[in-house]
């Protein structure tokens, strides 16, 4: 934190304290405060939204994996502390939106809908209490996204939109408002309750089965015409019982609840997708139990992750055309997370990292290091744009140079650049945030692509800074059908002196790696400390905590494929970076990593980190139009000779 920030936050603090004695006197907003008073609790209430921006602007400073619920807490508290004291209603307003999108970014992190709720009450509060406020509009905007795509709520979001379109009737708004509620008019003619409970659970006052148990609290997905996602929210671990019949899917839920939020929903489907209908039904005495109906069931896979807790089940519709699924099973563990078509009770405890390396686990296994050129023809042809300085706008990088085009049997890449919206990624010492340097390269790389192969689709799963969760990132390259998934991440450590790249592939089924490190299961010390003493880190850190366990639906020859997409890649930015950069440009590895955003890609799929933003070194290269052209074209030049190979 900078340390005028931190001084203004201390000066304010001994502020606060003084507030909140004087906050307790109902003088400040007695309807007959004389006008010193009066302007007093104004001058109170103007510092005390200053010092709550300071701790909001503080939490944004940080990168999303320094944050925590107390930091995202205290900034929540200051800002109630202003709508308590009532006394300017421009900052009540102002600090009621701010406190709603803190707690949006609270709910994006832990999937929690709760806290959902909670946001969707302070927009309401809003509404409510200062109807003519300039915030009213994106408050309307919020409570219906929240609706539509967080808690996926049918009656919920067409409620949200509709009050959107009356409030504003001759606005752009109210016009999107009414298209959105055009989609919805289907199901909500046609469609029955969704969650079904019984009443004496469905009481409000009345007794919970299981109390004190898990607790579904959420029902999410994503999909198209022959894919669907689903994902199941828990308030922690539950086992499970599955069981398919036909074109229907279910779990049953161990001694688990359903949230009270949950009772009577109607979830949002798409009309033309898969997945036709998700119903969670308890009966008396029973646990819940969500089936998920489908057009054609063909393959299926159930993925359990933690941290947050979700369920997380894949679905594709069945296709005689289609290559030859294979469930992959993780032998060194005695229970499987993969579901078998079959009814088997399954208590998995999988804990697949988040979508980070460095920051949280050591290295993984790594294949031995690349010293054929196995890409010196695309690196070839990348280098003019490469050496070249770039002179490319914001809106539409890539290739200056010309370049011959090919034909590939590659027909569409889906290019994930990492984190956005709130979720900043890491963040270097200058400033600079993951989020934006990973856009821009993935803008550039979908450039080269687009230059040689001007009949492959390009798919960014994001081309604004925007929030998108980690599972629709997967869920998008599956519904549409992607020959090619690259997620492109910066990295990170607590030694300032780490640099380099690294590229990650996911073994479902945890083959014997081509090098005997054992994997460690979690972050423990410095990824440089790991480096030196990989052996003892790795076992220090499998005494602390059991090893991931993680599965997917994968086709046949996908984990090979994977494999052998992340050495192209890899090969190309130790060639491409290093020839500017040879310390940016140490080799790290081709490594398995449980990433979730890679789990049940039904594609060949990698995760590069292109760069340590922690690496002062590396920050000022990246500084550089031209620096992050060389990323986007040492990733093309990998790419370019996988495809060659492929073609070949």
């Amino acid at each position: 934190m900078h340390s005028s920030v931190r001084d203004r936050i201390i000066a304010h603090g001994v502020v606060l304290a003084l507030i909140f004695c004087l906050t307790a006197r109902p003088v400040l907003n007695a309807a007959d405060a004389d006008a010193g008073r009066a302007g007093n609790a104004r001058s109170l209430s103007e510092e005390l939204f200053r010092y709550a921006s300071d701790l909001g602007r503080s939490l944004h400073d940080r990168s999303s994996e320094d944050r925590n619920n107390s930091d995202y807490r205290r900034a929540l508290d200051a800002y109630g502390q202003v709508i308590r004291l009532n006394s300017d209603n421009f900052y009540t307003a102002e600090a009621l939106s701010r406190q709603a999108e803190l707690l949006r970014e609270m709910a994006d992190d832990s999937n929690d809908s709760a806290v959902y709720q909670q946001a969707i009450e302070a927009y309401r509060e809003l509404v409510s209490n200062h109807p003519r406020s300039a915030f009213v509009g994106a408050a309307l905007v919020g409570i219906a996204q929240i609706y539509e795509e967080n808690l996926q709520d049918l009656e919920g979001a067409a409620a949200a939109y509709r009050e959107l379109a009356a409030y504003f009737p001759n606005s752009v708004m109210s016009r999107e408002a009414r298209a959105v509620l055009s989609r919805f008019e289907a199901q909500l003619g046609n469609r029955p309750v969704d969650v079904m409970i019984p009443p004496t659970s469905a009481s409000p006052t009345g007794p919970r089965l299981h109390e004190g148990g898990p607790e579904l609290t959420n029902v999410r997905n994503f999909g198209g015409a022959d894919y669907a996602r689903v994902v199941l929210d828990l308030s922690e671990n539950a086992t499970y019982t599955q069981h398919r019949e036909g074109n229907h899917l279910s779990l049953q839920l161990d001694k688990a609840t359903v949230a009270r939020s949950l009772y009577g929903r109607r979830f949002i489907v798409g009309e033309n997708n898969l997945l036709k209908r998700i119903t969670v039904v308890q009966t008396e005495g029973a646990t819940p139990k969500i089936d998920m109906q489908v057009a054609s069931l063909g393959e299926y896979s159930v993925i359990r992750l933690s941290e947050p807790e979700r369920i997380i089940i894949d679905m594709h519709s069945f296709d005689p055309r289609r290559p030859v699924v294979r469930n992959f099973v993780p032998t060194p563990e005695p229970e499987s997370a993969v579901a078998r078509n079959s009814e088997t009770p399954t208590g998995v405890t999988a804990r697949p990292e988040a979508p980070r390396s460095s920051r949280n686990q050591n290295p993984m296994y790594s294949l031995p290091e690349l010293t054929e050129p196995i890409v010196a023809e695309g690196l070839d042809e990348a280098k003019k744009a490469i050496s070249a300085p770039a002179t490319l706008s914001a809106k539409e990088p890539g290739p200056k140079s010309e370049s011959k085009v090919v034909e590939s049997p590659v027909k569409r890449i889906v290019i994930d650049p990492g984190h956005g919206g709130h979720d900043t990624g890491t963040i270097s010492p200058g400033g600079m945030r993951e989020k934006d340097l990973v856009l821009d390269v993935g803008r550039r790389l979908r450039a080269y692509v687009k230059k040689s192969y001007p009949d492959v689709e390009v798919i960014l799963t994001r081309d604004s800074d925007k929030f998108v969760a980690l599972e629709e990132r997967t869920a998008i390259a599956n519904s549409r059908h992607a020959d090619l998934f690259i997620s492109i991440h910066a990295n990170a450590s607590p030694s300032r002196a780490a640099s380099g790249v690294e590229t990650y592939f996911v073994s479902p089924d945890r083959a014997k790696p081509d090098s005997p490190q054992p994997a460690p299961a979690t972050q423990s010390s410095a990824t440089e400390k790991s480096a030196v003493e990989p052996e003892k880190a790795a076992a220090k850190a499998a005494e602390e905590k059991p090893q991931p366990v993680y599965a997917s639906v994968t086709v046949a020859n996908r984990v090979g494929e994977s494999r052998e997409l992340a050495r192209y890649i890899q090969s190309g930015l130790v060639r491409g970076i290093g020839a500017a950069s040879p310390r940016t440009g140490t080799n790290r590895g081709v490594k398995h990593a449980a990433f979730v955003v890679l789990l049940g890609a039904s594609m060949p799929s990698v995760l590069a980190e292109v760069s340590f933003l922690s690496n002062a070194r590396d920050e000022a290269l990246l500084q550089k139009t031209e620096f992050r052209d060389r990323i986007a074209a040492s990733l093309f030049a990998g790419l370019n000779s996988y495809l060659k190979r492929a073609r070949g």
